[in-house]
């Protein structure tokens, strides 16, 4: 069963992934998304570019065959939120799946390619995914767990790990999409 935290994190993961904000998910949301990660880099090169499109089509149609149960194309919130719990609870290679999108869009962010994300562009993918920037600096400075002053792919990817897994509101994940409570 879900905690509260993680109940939390997946209501902001589904309100980010609701790009038209119309309630519901379908494949239009997650090319949208695609789209603005395109921008974070300029001169995005077409290698990159396909792979943040395929990553972002697969995370749709992981969602959309694990949830979209009256095939209609769209994903309620409460079907999203019962899939998760169902993926968790019964394939434990759920969340790598889940955060396989987190690799790309780290590379597609580190527009120098030196493997490390500074908080300006941290505030930058905020505000490619429309997460409030507000959050940026802090959830910064939660996943840089080493204090480093900047985050480095392995945090990032276990951060992204701890908005599914977490129940801790002290787990740097527990904010990236925004306060828990």
């Amino acid at each position: 069963m879900l905690g509260t935290i993680q109940k939390t994190n997946l209501n902001r993961v589904f309100d980010t992934l609701d790009v038209t904000g119309d309630g519901h998910l379908d494949a239009s949301d997650f090319q949208s998304l695609a789209q603005r990660m395109h921008t974070l880099r300029p001169n995005m090169d077409a290698p990159l570019q396909q792979e943040i499109d395929k990553a972002f089509t697969d995370w749709w149609e992981t969602f959309r065959d694990a949830t979209d149960t009256d095939h209609d194309g769209r994903i309620e919130r409460d079907e999203f939120l019962g899939a998760v719990e169902r993926g968790l609870q019964n394939d434990p290679k759920y969340v790598e799946r889940m955060v396989e999108v987190s690799k790309v869009t780290f590379r597609a962010a580190d527009v120098e390619g030196d493997g490390q994300l500074t908080s300006e562009q941290v505030e930058r993918l905020y505000h490619a995914f429309g997460v409030d920037t507000a959050y940026s600096a802090d959830t910064f400075h939660r996943i840089d767990t080493d204090g480093s002053g900047s985050i480095t792919i392995e945090e990032f990817v276990q951060a992204a790990r701890e908005v599914y897994l977490s129940n801790d509101p002290s787990a740097p994940g527990a904010v990236m999409f925004g306060p828990t409570a």
